[in-house]
Parts: C-alpha cells; sequence; structure tokens
C-alpha cells in the first residue's frame, strides 16, 4: 500500500502515542506499532528525540487558540477554568515530554500571563499579588510535571487534579 508522507508522519506519531508511557520509546517498537519498517521512519524523523519532539509538539494545546479562549471567556475565573480544563485535556502520557518542550513552555507561559492579567483587569487579583506573581503561580499549577506527580506517583485522577487546581489557583490568586 502507498502512503503520502503525511499520512505516513501521522502513522509513526499514532504509533509513537500508544507506546508513551508504557516503557521505554524505541524507533523499532514504533515502526513496529506503525505497520512500517524501521527505515521509514527515520525517513520522517532523524531519532528518538525529534521523535519525541514532534510528539510533544503535538501535545500542547494550539497557543493562539488557547488565547482566543482566555480573551474570550466571560470572565477571569471562567479563563483559568479552560486553562486548566485545556491542561486536562493533553493525554496524561504526553506531560513529561510537554515539561521539556520549549515552545510548549512557552506558550504556556503566554497563556498564565494572559489569564493573570485578565484577573488584574477585573480588579479581581489579590493585592497581595502582581501580575507577574500570579503569573508565576499559574505556571506552577499548570506544570506538567506537578500533574505527572499527583497522577502518577499518587494516584489522582485526571478529573481530580483538574477540579483541585483550578480551586487552589482561583483561592490564590483573588480578593
Amino acid at each position: 500500500m502507498v502512503y503520502t508522507v503525511s499520512r505516513t508522519r501521522g502513522k509513526i506519531l499514532e504509533a509513537a502515542r500508544n507506546i508513551v508511557g508504557l516503557g521505554p520509546l524505541s524507533m523499532a517498537k514504533v515502526a513496529d506499532g506503525a505497520g512500517l519498517s524501521r527505515q521509514a521512519v527515520y525517513l520522517h524523523f532523524p531519532g528518538r528525540v525529534a521523535l519525541l519532539a514532534a510528539l510533544a509538539q503535538g501535545a500542547a494545546p494550539d497557543s493562539r487558540t488557547s488565547l482566543d479562549a482566555v480573551a474570550a471567556a466571560p470572565s477571569a475565573r471562567a479563563a483559568l477554568a479552560g486553562l486548566v480544563a485545556r491542561q486536562a485535556a493533553t493525554d496524561p502520557a504526553l506531560w513529561p515530554m510537554l515539561a521539556d518542550a520549549p515552545q510548549a513552555q512557552t506558550d504556556r507561559l503566554a497563556q498564565c500571563r494572559a489569564v493573570a492579567e485578565r484577573f488584574q483587569a477585573e480588579g479581581a487579583l489579590s493585592p497581595q499579588l502582581s501580575a507577574q506573581a500570579a503569573t508565576d503561580l499559574l505556571w506552577s499549577l499548570t506544570s506538567p510535571r506537578l500533574w505527572t506527580e499527583l497522577v502518577r506517583a499518587r494516584g489522582w485522577s485526571v478529573e481530580r487534579v483538574q477540579r483541585h487546581l483550578a480551586y487552589l489557583a482561583a483561592g490564590a490568586l483573588t480578593r
């Protein structure tokens, strides 16, 4: 069967996504999972690091869409809930990769800043916090590392993490 480049790349990424979190990711396992040769996988990704980077980039919520959602939210609290919900909607198996993906980190920081500035603009930000401090707190609470620890090490469900961190963030940021 003949595959297009984008279809083959998609099969490779899907196979890798299915393997992540189950153990070490190898190009051979990905090739087997995608029904392709290892050579085909290497034609699309020069190595494991490039494959992991592509997975992480694909897993991160789209920055422009996320920033638009913050602006469109009816209130700062709704924008905060949306930020946390977008994190919860990301596949937990990919959180460790997102923690180390520079673009994902940059995008998440921009989203946190937008939410903090929204609280400030609405006069709802705690007088104890600057917009920068609020951004930093949100940055920490939406960290893929924190979510990974709570889900994998402590056995929390993603829904529990989402509920409690949204509550914690709202309480910390507001008057």
